[in-house]
Protein backbone atom coordinates (compact mmCIF):
# COMPACT_ATOMS: atom_id res chain seq x y z
CA UNK A 1 0.00 0.00 0.00
CA UNK A 2 1.36 3.34 -1.06
CA UNK A 3 1.84 6.24 1.33
CA UNK A 4 -0.71 8.26 2.00
CA UNK A 5 0.74 11.56 -0.31
CA UNK A 6 1.78 9.72 -3.55
CA UNK A 7 -1.89 8.42 -3.24
CA UNK A 8 -3.66 11.75 -3.34
CA UNK A 9 -1.10 13.49 -5.95
CA UNK A 10 -1.85 10.29 -8.11
CA UNK A 11 -5.76 11.55 -7.85
CA UNK A 12 -4.78 15.15 -7.99
CA UNK A 13 -7.52 15.37 -5.14
CA UNK A 14 -8.10 18.89 -4.70
CA UNK A 15 -9.97 18.96 -7.95
CA UNK A 16 -12.58 16.45 -6.93
CA UNK A 17 -13.95 19.17 -4.99
CA UNK A 18 -14.71 20.85 -8.69
CA UNK A 19 -16.67 17.93 -9.44
CA UNK A 20 -18.53 17.85 -6.46
CA UNK A 21 -19.70 21.46 -6.57
CA UNK A 22 -20.94 20.58 -10.25
CA UNK A 23 -23.36 17.83 -8.89
CA UNK A 24 -24.91 20.27 -5.92
CA UNK A 25 -25.33 22.91 -8.58
CA UNK A 26 -27.18 20.46 -10.63
CA UNK A 27 -28.82 18.91 -7.64
CA UNK A 28 -29.85 22.55 -6.50
CA UNK A 29 -30.80 23.96 -9.79
CA UNK A 30 -33.30 20.85 -10.53
CA UNK A 31 -34.52 20.66 -6.63
CA UNK A 32 -33.90 23.86 -5.08
CA UNK A 33 -33.01 21.80 -1.55
CA UNK A 34 -30.90 19.15 -0.45
CA UNK A 35 -33.48 17.26 1.58
CA UNK A 36 -33.21 13.85 -0.40
CA UNK A 37 -30.12 13.29 1.17
CA UNK A 38 -29.59 9.60 0.16
CA UNK A 39 -29.70 10.75 -3.50
CA UNK A 40 -27.67 14.07 -3.08
CA UNK A 41 -24.56 11.74 -1.12
CA UNK A 42 -25.02 9.24 -3.83
CA UNK A 43 -24.70 11.08 -6.99
CA UNK A 44 -21.86 13.35 -5.15
CA UNK A 45 -19.86 9.84 -4.12
CA UNK A 46 -20.56 8.67 -7.88
CA UNK A 47 -19.04 11.76 -9.13
CA UNK A 48 -16.21 11.69 -6.40
CA UNK A 49 -15.42 8.37 -7.51
CA UNK A 50 -15.57 8.68 -11.61
CA UNK A 51 -13.87 12.01 -11.54
CA UNK A 52 -10.65 10.39 -9.49
CA UNK A 53 -11.08 6.96 -11.73
CA UNK A 54 -10.57 9.28 -14.38
CA UNK A 55 -7.47 10.89 -12.80
CA UNK A 56 -5.34 7.64 -11.82
CA UNK A 57 -6.06 5.73 -15.35
CA UNK A 58 -4.90 9.04 -16.85
CA UNK A 59 -1.41 8.69 -15.30
CA UNK A 60 -1.71 4.56 -15.79
CA UNK A 61 -2.29 5.38 -19.72
CA UNK A 62 0.36 8.04 -19.65
CA UNK A 63 3.35 6.62 -17.94
CA UNK A 64 5.68 6.37 -20.27
CA UNK A 65 5.65 10.17 -21.49
CA UNK A 66 5.30 10.91 -17.82
CA UNK A 67 8.63 9.24 -17.42
CA UNK A 68 10.09 11.88 -19.81
CA UNK A 69 8.07 15.21 -19.33
CA UNK A 70 7.51 14.52 -14.97
CA UNK A 71 9.26 12.15 -14.02
CA UNK A 72 8.17 12.81 -10.05
CA UNK A 73 4.84 11.82 -11.05
CA UNK A 74 3.74 9.11 -8.30
CA UNK A 75 3.85 5.85 -10.84
CA UNK A 76 6.82 6.77 -12.83
CA UNK A 77 9.08 8.09 -9.92
CA UNK A 78 8.11 4.45 -8.18
CA UNK A 79 6.05 5.53 -5.10
CA UNK A 80 3.21 4.09 -6.69
CA UNK A 81 3.35 0.45 -8.50
CA UNK A 82 1.33 0.24 -12.15
CA UNK A 83 -0.41 -2.41 -10.96
CA UNK A 84 -1.49 -1.06 -7.79
CA UNK A 85 -3.21 2.11 -9.54
CA UNK A 86 -4.51 -0.32 -12.34
CA UNK A 87 -6.46 -1.85 -9.28
CA UNK A 88 -7.23 1.17 -7.52
CA UNK A 89 -8.72 3.19 -11.09
CA UNK A 90 -10.67 0.34 -12.34
CA UNK A 91 -11.65 0.03 -8.97
CA UNK A 92 -13.18 3.53 -8.70
CA UNK A 93 -14.64 3.50 -11.69
CA UNK A 94 -16.31 0.63 -10.96
CA UNK A 95 -17.50 2.17 -7.96
CA UNK A 96 -19.10 5.27 -9.29
CA UNK A 97 -21.09 3.33 -11.85
CA UNK A 98 -22.49 1.42 -8.97
CA UNK A 99 -23.43 4.75 -6.91
CA UNK A 100 -25.14 5.91 -10.08
CA UNK A 101 -27.43 2.79 -10.09
CA UNK A 102 -27.88 2.65 -6.63
CA UNK A 103 -29.36 6.08 -7.28
CA UNK A 104 -31.76 4.78 -9.99
CA UNK A 105 -32.93 2.20 -7.82
CA UNK A 106 -33.85 4.76 -5.44
CA UNK A 107 -35.17 7.18 -7.68
CA UNK A 108 -36.90 4.25 -9.38
CA UNK A 109 -35.39 5.84 -12.42
CA UNK A 110 -33.00 4.59 -15.66
CA UNK A 111 -31.56 8.31 -15.80
CA UNK A 112 -28.88 8.04 -12.70
CA UNK A 113 -27.63 4.55 -14.03
CA UNK A 114 -27.30 5.52 -17.42
CA UNK A 115 -25.81 9.07 -16.85
CA UNK A 116 -22.97 7.42 -14.58
CA UNK A 117 -22.12 4.39 -16.99
CA UNK A 118 -21.66 7.16 -20.22
CA UNK A 119 -19.63 9.20 -17.95
CA UNK A 120 -17.78 6.04 -17.29
CA UNK A 121 -17.14 5.40 -20.68
CA UNK A 122 -16.09 8.52 -21.81
CA UNK A 123 -13.64 8.65 -19.10
CA UNK A 124 -12.30 5.87 -20.78
CA UNK A 125 -12.30 6.68 -23.63
CA UNK A 126 -10.47 10.28 -23.14
CA UNK A 127 -7.80 8.97 -21.38
CA UNK A 128 -7.14 6.02 -23.83
CA UNK A 129 -6.96 6.60 -27.24
CA UNK A 130 -8.47 10.01 -27.12
CA UNK A 131 -6.10 11.91 -24.93
CA UNK A 132 -3.24 12.58 -27.87
CA UNK A 133 -5.43 13.41 -30.72
CA UNK A 134 -6.84 16.89 -31.13
CA UNK A 135 -9.88 16.02 -29.97
CA UNK A 136 -9.02 15.34 -26.55
CA UNK A 137 -10.36 19.00 -25.20
CA UNK A 138 -13.84 18.00 -26.36
CA UNK A 139 -13.51 14.63 -24.82
CA UNK A 140 -12.72 16.42 -21.78
CA UNK A 141 -15.78 18.62 -21.99
CA UNK A 142 -17.90 15.88 -22.19
CA UNK A 143 -16.72 14.29 -19.31
CA UNK A 144 -17.81 17.83 -17.24
CA UNK A 145 -20.75 17.70 -19.82
CA UNK A 146 -21.99 14.38 -18.68
CA UNK A 147 -20.80 15.21 -14.79
CA UNK A 148 -23.51 18.08 -14.60
CA UNK A 149 -26.09 15.87 -16.18
CA UNK A 150 -25.56 13.27 -13.17
CA UNK A 151 -26.41 16.04 -10.71
CA UNK A 152 -29.38 16.53 -13.10
CA UNK A 153 -30.39 13.15 -13.12
CA UNK A 154 -33.18 12.52 -10.86
CA UNK A 155 -34.86 15.58 -12.21
CA UNK A 156 -35.34 14.13 -15.27
CA UNK A 157 -38.90 12.71 -16.82
CA UNK A 158 -37.19 10.38 -19.19
CA UNK A 159 -33.65 9.49 -20.21
CA UNK A 160 -32.34 13.06 -21.40
CA UNK A 161 -35.50 14.68 -21.27
CA UNK A 162 -34.29 17.96 -19.41
CA UNK A 163 -35.50 21.56 -19.81
CA UNK A 164 -33.43 23.76 -22.24
CA UNK A 165 -32.04 25.87 -18.84
CA UNK A 166 -30.52 22.37 -17.63
CA UNK A 167 -28.96 21.58 -21.01
CA UNK A 168 -27.36 25.12 -20.79
CA UNK A 169 -25.82 24.71 -17.75
CA UNK A 170 -24.25 21.45 -18.83
CA UNK A 171 -23.03 22.93 -21.82
CA UNK A 172 -21.75 26.14 -20.42
CA UNK A 173 -19.54 24.05 -17.72
CA UNK A 174 -18.92 21.67 -20.81
CA UNK A 175 -17.44 24.44 -22.42
CA UNK A 176 -15.40 26.29 -20.13
CA UNK A 177 -13.40 22.83 -19.67
CA UNK A 178 -12.74 22.38 -23.22
CA UNK A 179 -11.23 25.79 -23.04
CA UNK A 180 -9.21 24.63 -19.68
CA UNK A 181 -8.30 21.45 -21.61
CA UNK A 182 -6.99 23.95 -24.33
CA UNK A 183 -5.46 26.29 -22.66
CA UNK A 184 -3.68 23.39 -20.14
CA UNK A 185 -2.45 21.15 -22.85
CA UNK A 186 1.20 21.55 -23.15
CA UNK A 187 1.56 23.21 -19.55
CA UNK A 188 4.67 20.84 -19.17
CA UNK A 189 6.17 22.12 -21.91
CA UNK A 190 8.60 24.61 -22.12
CA UNK A 191 6.88 27.34 -23.62
CA UNK A 192 2.90 26.59 -24.23
CA UNK A 193 2.04 27.99 -27.69
CA UNK A 194 0.56 31.79 -27.97
CA UNK A 195 -2.60 30.70 -30.44
CA UNK A 196 -3.25 27.82 -28.20
CA UNK A 197 -3.31 29.87 -24.71
CA UNK A 198 -5.62 32.43 -26.71
CA UNK A 199 -7.94 29.87 -28.10
CA UNK A 200 -8.38 28.32 -25.21
CA UNK A 201 -8.97 31.58 -22.94
CA UNK A 202 -11.84 32.75 -25.46
CA UNK A 203 -13.34 29.21 -25.37
CA UNK A 204 -13.32 29.45 -21.30
CA UNK A 205 -14.65 32.90 -21.96
CA UNK A 206 -17.57 31.98 -24.01
CA UNK A 207 -18.42 28.70 -21.27
CA UNK A 208 -18.63 31.59 -18.63
CA UNK A 209 -21.30 33.41 -21.06
CA UNK A 210 -23.19 30.34 -21.31
CA UNK A 211 -23.49 30.13 -17.56
CA UNK A 212 -24.53 33.23 -17.60
CA UNK A 213 -27.13 33.39 -20.05
CA UNK A 214 -28.83 30.33 -18.80
CA UNK A 215 -31.68 31.81 -16.44
CA UNK A 216 -32.87 33.40 -19.76
CA UNK A 217 -34.93 30.18 -20.94
CA UNK A 218 -36.79 29.80 -18.17
CA UNK A 219 -39.42 29.60 -20.22
CA UNK A 220 -42.41 29.02 -17.51
CA UNK A 221 -42.67 24.96 -17.71
CA UNK A 222 -40.70 24.35 -14.86
CA UNK A 223 -42.61 23.23 -11.48
CA UNK A 224 -43.18 26.55 -9.62
CA UNK A 225 -40.88 25.77 -6.96
CA UNK A 226 -37.89 26.04 -9.33
CA UNK A 227 -38.02 28.81 -11.35
CA UNK A 228 -35.34 31.27 -11.67
CA UNK A 229 -35.29 33.96 -8.88
CA UNK A 230 -35.88 37.43 -9.62
CA UNK A 231 -32.22 38.51 -8.97
CA UNK A 232 -31.07 36.49 -12.53
CA UNK A 233 -33.51 39.77 -13.92
CA UNK A 234 -31.66 42.24 -12.00
CA UNK A 235 -28.40 44.54 -13.75
CA UNK A 236 -26.59 42.25 -10.90
CA UNK A 237 -26.58 38.91 -12.39
CA UNK A 238 -25.26 39.88 -15.96
CA UNK A 239 -22.62 41.86 -14.25
CA UNK A 240 -21.39 39.11 -12.22
CA UNK A 241 -20.34 37.29 -15.07
CA UNK A 242 -18.93 39.70 -16.68
CA UNK A 243 -16.97 39.79 -13.80
CA UNK A 244 -16.29 36.26 -13.70
CA UNK A 245 -15.20 36.48 -17.64
CA UNK A 246 -13.24 39.72 -16.73
CA UNK A 247 -11.32 37.46 -14.12
CA UNK A 248 -10.51 34.41 -16.95
CA UNK A 249 -8.68 36.73 -18.70
CA UNK A 250 -7.06 38.47 -16.43
CA UNK A 251 -5.47 34.99 -14.71
CA UNK A 252 -4.72 33.64 -18.40
CA UNK A 253 -3.01 36.68 -19.62
CA UNK A 254 0.37 36.23 -18.04
CA UNK A 255 0.81 33.37 -19.29
CA UNK A 256 -0.44 34.25 -22.56
CA UNK A 257 2.40 36.79 -22.30
CA UNK A 258 5.50 34.53 -21.72
CA UNK A 259 3.75 31.03 -22.10
CA UNK A 260 6.21 29.53 -19.46
CA UNK A 261 5.10 26.28 -17.47
CA UNK A 262 4.76 28.11 -14.00
CA UNK A 263 2.88 30.93 -15.56
CA UNK A 264 0.40 28.73 -17.43
CA UNK A 265 0.08 26.29 -14.28
CA UNK A 266 -0.81 29.41 -12.18
CA UNK A 267 -3.76 30.25 -14.46
CA UNK A 268 -5.13 26.57 -14.89
CA UNK A 269 -5.17 26.00 -10.85
CA UNK A 270 -7.13 29.70 -10.75
CA UNK A 271 -9.47 28.64 -13.31
CA UNK A 272 -9.75 24.89 -11.62
CA UNK A 273 -10.96 27.57 -8.48
CA UNK A 274 -12.93 29.17 -10.86
CA UNK A 275 -15.68 26.45 -10.97
CA UNK A 276 -16.74 26.32 -7.56
CA UNK A 277 -17.40 29.88 -7.69
CA UNK A 278 -19.52 29.38 -10.74
CA UNK A 279 -21.30 26.39 -9.17
CA UNK A 280 -22.56 28.52 -6.45
CA UNK A 281 -23.60 31.10 -8.65
CA UNK A 282 -25.55 29.03 -10.55
CA UNK A 283 -27.22 27.73 -7.28
CA UNK A 284 -27.97 30.95 -6.67
CA UNK A 285 -30.23 31.88 -9.52
CA UNK A 286 -32.98 29.16 -7.97
CA UNK A 287 -32.45 28.85 -4.30
CA UNK A 288 -33.02 31.77 -2.46
CA UNK A 289 -31.55 30.28 0.78
CA UNK A 290 -27.89 31.68 1.07
CA UNK A 291 -26.15 28.65 3.16
CA UNK A 292 -26.75 26.17 0.04
CA UNK A 293 -24.28 28.64 -2.30
CA UNK A 294 -22.33 29.00 1.14
CA UNK A 295 -21.58 25.31 1.21
CA UNK A 296 -20.44 25.39 -2.38
CA UNK A 297 -18.23 27.86 -1.85
CA UNK A 298 -16.87 26.18 0.95
CA UNK A 299 -15.58 23.28 -0.97
CA UNK A 300 -12.81 25.88 -1.66
CA UNK A 301 -11.30 25.40 1.84
CA UNK A 302 -10.43 21.84 1.36
CA UNK A 303 -9.32 23.05 -2.42
CA UNK A 304 -6.87 25.34 -0.76
CA UNK A 305 -5.42 23.16 2.13
CA UNK A 306 -4.63 20.26 -0.17
CA UNK A 307 -3.34 22.11 -2.77
CA UNK A 308 -0.65 23.59 -0.25
CA UNK A 309 0.25 20.00 -0.06
CA UNK A 310 -0.59 18.12 -2.95
CA UNK A 311 -0.26 19.74 -6.86
CA UNK A 312 -3.73 20.01 -8.95
CA UNK A 313 -2.12 19.78 -12.04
Amino acid sequence: MPALKPLLELCRLPNVFTAISNVLAAYLLAHRNLSDVPSVLLLVAASALLYTAGMVLNDLFDVEQDAQERPERPIPSGRVSREFAARLGWGLLAGGVACGWIVSLWASSFTPGIVASCLAASVVVYDGPLKRTPLAPLGMGLCRFLNVLLGLSTASTGVFSWHPMHWAVAAGVGTYIIGLTLFARTEAQERSGTLQLLLGMFVMVGGTALLGYFPKLDDGTLPHDVHTLPLVDDVLWPALWVLFGFFIVRRCLPALMNGSPEAVQFAVKQSIFAIVIFDAAIATATCRPVPYALVIVGLLIPMQLLGRWVYST
